[in-house]
């Protein structure tokens, strides 16, 4: 357990125990100074009689406390444990400082110096006063810089002296690196329960430490899942270890080697006082980032105790991070997921397992995220519970766009059939589309195709066609059928001029598209095809790669996943057989633009003299006939007068104008 400023609990026993033991040692310190002054330093046994007449000891043996605790871990000597209590003895008892004085026969040197502690204390040796013995590597006492070795006053440090009378907590230097401790999920009610997967990957990080901690350095490389799962998995591990973990970013650690060692050292201290275990959260490897992550290696390089680093990937085989024992977090099974979703949802009413299934086969979210579901969804059940499918569905969703809200444009889905306006047999394509999507669990799971198609199992659309003709309107009524979410995605903006980034991008929109199932529109595909169909230099066959790339995620993509295009006669046959449905959104003739002619105007907009035939016989998509009646209407408006045909003459003067087209007799004959 820990306070609000990650200080871990101590009883209050605990807390007498260590400041008893403390105490004892330093009456005996200080019965060996007082010797000293009195003898002249002729008897260095004086202090074993001073100590059974101490107040502190009631004739009892020496209780063992954080003391003793901190002389095993950091293998010191008697000396240099009692120089250690010499430097408390100043800071506890108020007579220690005179003391001293009087032990060394200098009233001005009322403080503990090496030099007094050679002379004082038993079995000494000057090993202690080296730079990589434990007392100055691990900063147990720190010395005057502004004099000699010997002669210098000694002070304990402040984190080491509150750890000796019983009150520890993460030294305050780490306080800008690290946040705060972290604790794994509280499985008492069964809603904290990790899932079979995290547990195995927790007991495979324990193995790990423990087994290298043998021949090498106990650290671990944490990949797969997110980053939060990475996380529970992790303390989970540390908390059967009977450690603390506590979390820093890669990017976050100096880069400056003195600052670096300083810090190494400072950390693996503090992991042994705790104890405690560090995770370090790596971040991308390139740019800015490989820098990080050559300093976070150098910084992993100095530390002997337990490490682990959380990545979305692995490092390459090539880098520093070859030596480390890599443990990959298994993605959840949909029996796995069924049993979150059943846990999180325990004790709402009306919620059948058929619902729970249909959670399942839409939504892959981490077991930390459908713990927030379903906590959501037990807060609003009170109130609605007749709607607690619909509440949970909701939820669901909530979580799951978390992740795609900064890759694309999230539009909500209101549009119906009756609202879009295209062929039949256009429509019946897209109809069938959408069962592909609904019916996936049931023909891939259920009726077992899953298990001999083995890929290729996405459900993935090409929809071709001009701008306005319909595409995003397309895509909008399929994600309210499916009640998902539409992303459009634009791959202009996807699309790097740099090796390899185009990847990465297409790869974070996947990912975090994987946990809701959202209609994914990529817009713009002809960023990708383009290049495709121009083969001008060696830069090329990356771009085709790109592509490959694409369709491969959009194969494997369990939501429905769909390109827009105007350029379909560019592709490779060979990508259009990796696409399940192309559609054509053809340029709309007189009968189907009259049609949208009558459904892009409100019932309750006041009109007069609009002729919707003749409205037709202007030669535009969809979207340009929603544009000059938007901009038609607000003229009308601005006159404070029903909507007629001069207005829209003259928004239609305005939308040519941007097209860059001219106006033609034939398309306004009539018209005035």
């Amino acid at each position: 357990m820990t306070g609000e400023a990650g200080r871990p609990d101590t009883g209050d026993d605990a807390h007498g125990v260590d400041h008893r033991a403390l105490s004892v040692a330093v009456a005996a310190v200080l019965a060996r100074l007082d010797a000293h002054a009195s003898n002249g330093g002729a008897s260095r046994d004086a202090g074993s009689a001073s100590e059974a007449d101490s107040p502190f000891t009631d004739g009892a043996a020496e209780p063992a406390g954080a003391l003793d605790t901190l002389c095993s871990c950091f293998a010191l000597t008697p000396f240099e444990r009692d120089v250690v209590v010499l430097c408390a003895a100043v800071e506890i008892d108020p007579s220690a400082a005179a003391r001293c004085a009087a032990a060394c026969g200098d009233p001005a040197r009322a403080y503990p110096t090496f030099s007094l502690a050679l002379a004082v204390l038993d079995a000494p040796h000057w090993s202690a006063l080296a730079p990589v013995s434990p007392l100055r590597r691990w900063r147990l006492i720190e010395r005057e810089e502004d004099a000699s070795l010997t002669a210098a006053r000694l002070r304990i440090d402040e984190r080491i002296l509150h750890f000796l009378v019983g009150v520890p907590y993460l030294d305050t230097r780490l306080d800008g690196l690290l946040g705060r401790r972290l604790v794994a999920p509280d499985a008492k009610d069964g809603r904290g329960q990790s899932p079979p997967p995290h547990e195995r990957a927790a007991q495979a990080v324990t193995t790990a430490w423990s087994r290298t901690a043998l021949d090498g350095l106990p650290h671990v490389e944490l990949v797969g899942a997110d980053r939060a799962t990475r996380r529970e998995v992790a303390a989970r591990a540390a908390q059967d270890c009977g450690l603390g973990l506590y979390a820093a970013a890669a990017e976050d650690l100096p880069t400056e080697p003195a600052e670096r060692d300083r810090l190494a050292r400072l950390w693996q201290r503090e992991a042994i006082l705790l104890p405690a275990a560090l995770l370090v959260e790596a971040g991308e490897r390139t740019g800015a980032g490989r820098t990080a992550t050559a300093a976070a290696e150098a910084f992993f390089a100095e530390l002997a105790v337990p490490l682990v680093v959380s990545s979305s990937e692995p490092p390459p085989a090539d880098s520093a991070a070859g030596g480390r024992e890599r443990v990959t977090v298994e993605p959840l099974t949909p029996d796995e997921q069924l049993r979150l979703w059943s846990d999180a949802l325990d004790g709402v009413p009306e919620l059948s397992q058929g619902q729970l299934r249909d959670l399942v086969a839409q939504f892959s979210l981490p077991a930390h995220v459908i713990r927030t579901a379903g906590a959501s969804v037990r807060r609003a059940v009170g109130s609605e519970p007749s709607g607690a499918g619909r509440l949970a569905w909701l939820a669901g969703l909530t979580e799951a766009r978390v992740a795609l809200d900064e890759l694309g444009r999230r539009i909500e889905p209101r549009a119906g059939w009756a609202d879009l306006v295209l062929a039949e047999r256009q429509r019946e394509t897209l109809r069938e589309v959408v069962a592909h999507v609904r019916q996936r669990g049931t023909v891939y799971q259920e009726w077992g195709f899953e298990s001999l198609l083995r890929r290729g199992l996405g459900v993935t659309a090409l929809f071709s066609g001009g701008s306005g003709t319909g595409k995003t309107l397309a895509a909008e009524v399929m994600a309210a059928e499916l009640g998902v979410d539409l992303f459009v995605i634009d791959l202009s903006q996807v699309v790097s001029k740099y090796i390899g980034e185009t990847e990465k991008n297409l790869r974070r929109v996947f990912d975090a598209a994987e946990r809701g199932g959202a209609l994914l529109l990529f817009d713009e595909a002809d960023a990708l095809f383009g290049k495709r169909s121009e083969i001008k230099d060696s830069h090329d066959r990356y771009a085709n790669l790109e592509v490959s790339y694409l369709l491969m995620r959009m194969e494997a993509y369990r939501g429905l996943a769909v390109l827009t295009t105007n350029m379909k006669k560019a592709l490779d046959p060979a990508f259009m057989r990796r696409i399940r449905f192309v559609v054509d959104f053809p340029f709309p003739g007189v009968h189907e633009r009259a049609e949208i002619w009558r459904r892009v105007i409100p019932e309750r907009t006041p009109r007069e003299g609009l002729d919707v035939d003749r409205l037709a016989q202007l030669t535009v998509t969809g979207g340009s006939i929603r544009n000059i009646a938007l901009a038609g209407a607000f003229l009308a408006a601005e006159e404070g007068c029903p909507v007629q045909m001069r207005h829209m003459l003259a928004a239609t003067r305005t939308e040519y104008l941007k097209l860059e087209r001219s106006l033609t007799p034939s398309e306004v004959g009539g018209w005035t």
